[in-house]
């Protein structure tokens, strides 16, 4: 499993403010063409079963379906990558490292400019603390 320095991890920074904005974009997007589908099959159906808007359907689907790739593709480079993504709307994000010794998550969210916190495993992000001054690489 990677371990990742603060600095390190401070650097994926751009490129996930990209990538959150581009997920929250394709889950709006997603979440716009099911309450579309919902709409059109409320329109009603025909005589043999069929819906009275059968393209306008698919379409919905279609985008839906481009949206849902695209979504997972995005998460599964980051995950690839050694970050864990651990809230999509909030935009939090953690990343594996050793702190005197112990295993511990580096954590960082959407609109801070650096990663400055840590916590444990078990705690999770209400146990943020600040990562200590005389923090190395181990």
């Amino acid at each position: 499993m990677r371990r990742f320095s603060p600095d390190e991890a401070t650097g994926m920074i751009p490129r996930l403010e990209r990538d959150l904005a581009r997920i929250k974009h394709l889950i709006r997007s997603a979440r716009e063409k099911s309450r579309e589908k919902e709409m059109i099959k409320a329109v009603g159906y025909r005589e043999d079963g069929s819906l009275i808007m059968l393209a306008d359907y698919r379409e919905a689907q279609a985008i839906l379906d481009d949206s849902v790739r695209e979504l997972n593709s995005i998460i599964e480079e980051i995950h690839r990558e050694g970050a864990q993504i651990k809230d999509l709307e909030r935009g939090l994000v953690d990343f594996p490292a050793i702190i005197h010794g112990q295993d511990v998550l580096l954590c960082w969210e959407l609109g801070e400019s650096a990663v400055m916190y840590y916590h444990d495993h078990a705690v999770g992000y209400m146990g943020r603390k600040p990562i200590p001054d005389d923090w190395r690489l181990e």
